[in-house]
């Protein structure tokens, strides 16, 4: 005798509230966890300014070995006493140099073994020279602020003394009028800032905007000293909004997937990006073209001798092959800030 089998009823509505709830809970879960990260990422900032203070931050690694200057002020100041530009390789230098090694850790590898650790330093890093320029204006112990509400996340409180600018003469009076024309509105001005860590008006975006100088002066000469194939590659290279700038990593893919592809496609397109560049700067005749081809060997030799590039191509560590050059038949290492031209002129 067959039996029909019956199917127990569903509620839809029933099954489409626990659904909509249990979406709802993990929203929530997300939003306290951007909560709790972005106030550890101000505690970070905050024990690192004070290491920096005790001098345990190492900023000579900052400087090739041949550098005399190696102070603080050589990272953010030019000759001529005007603020530098800093931009996302800076950082990454910072992070590399000094603060990898002030936490104890060893720079090899460790991008490869603690990726998620080596993001938040990423992140940090422009803070922390915002912090180490800023650091006469901070009261390390008491600029944090913590709300008992949960839902409220950790805030930075900032002395508007940081910003003044109306005692200051020349250049510096300039940038920090036009720091402050960028960042607040009138009614912000003159009062203490209190920010997040992200945000649009967080510390992040401040010290970002901070390490962006800008003249009233260049303004005025730009069309003249700027072309418009400069002004195109500078868009692509901005990092913040560029197609190559705000790019960190290529399509990450196994073997044999179809990511793969897509991943040399643009491992592809970057080398010939790459090669007319090089051809194009090599065809330059000024000393400024030539001098840019050797930073760009510069830039490449560490690559070359670097664990991962042996591990994919074996080839060339079975034979002894010497990526770095030999100056008076002395062989010179070149590794992060280092400076062949000004090596070779002192031979």
């Amino acid at each position: 005798m067959n039996v029909a089998k019956t199917q127990p009823k569903v509620d839809k509505n029933v099954s489409r509230e626990t659904l909509a709830n249990t979406t709802w809970g993990l929203v929530q879960d997300v939003a306290t966890s951007e909560i709790k990260a972005n106030g550890k990422m101000l505690y970070i900032f905050r024990n690192f300014l004070k290491m920096y203070k005790e001098n345990k931050l190492p900023i000579d690694k900052y400087f090739d070995e041949t550098e005399n200057d190696k102070s603080v002020e050589k990272i953010l100041f030019n000759a001529d006493k005007t603020r530098k530009t800093l931009i996302a390789k800076d950082f990454g230098k910072f992070v590399n140099l000094v603060l990898i090694p002030s936490l104890g850790q060893n720079l090899l590898n460790f991008q490869k073994d603690f990726p998620y650790e080596y993001k938040a330093l990423e992140q940090v890093s422009p803070t922390i020279l915002f912090g180490i320029a800023n650091i006469e204006h901070l009261n390390l112990d008491k600029m944090l602020i913590e709300s008992e509400n949960p839902k409220i996340p950790v805030e930075i409180g900032l002395d508007w003394a940081m910003f003044k600018y109306n005692h200051l003469k020349d250049d510096e009076k300039i940038f920090k009028h036009n720091l402050v024309k960028r960042l607040f509105s009138e009614k912000e001005q003159g009062k203490n800032i209190y920010a997040t860590f992200r945000g649009e008006k967080g510390l992040l975006e401040i010290s970002k905007v901070f390490f962006m100088p800008k003249k009233v002066e260049s303004e005025n000469a730009t069309n003249a000293e700027v072309s418009p194939f400069a002004k195109t590659i500078e868009t692509l290279n901005d990092s913040e909004k560029g197609v190559i700038g705000a790019t960190q990593t290529l399509t990450q893919a196994k073997p044999n997937t179809p990511a793969e592809k897509r991943q040399i496609n643009e491992i592809d397109e970057l080398h010939e990006l790459v090669s007319k560049s090089i051809e194009l700067i090599a065809r330059t005749d000024s000393k400024y073209a030539q001098a840019t081809l050797v930073r760009i060997y510069e830039e490449l030799i560490p690559h070359l001798n670097s664990k991962m590039f042996g591990q994919h191509l074996k080839v060339f560590t079975q034979k002894k092959v010497e990526f770095n050059p030999r100056v008076n038949n002395k062989l010179f290492t070149i590794d992060e800030g280092t400076d062949l031209i000004k090596y070779v002129q002192n031979s």
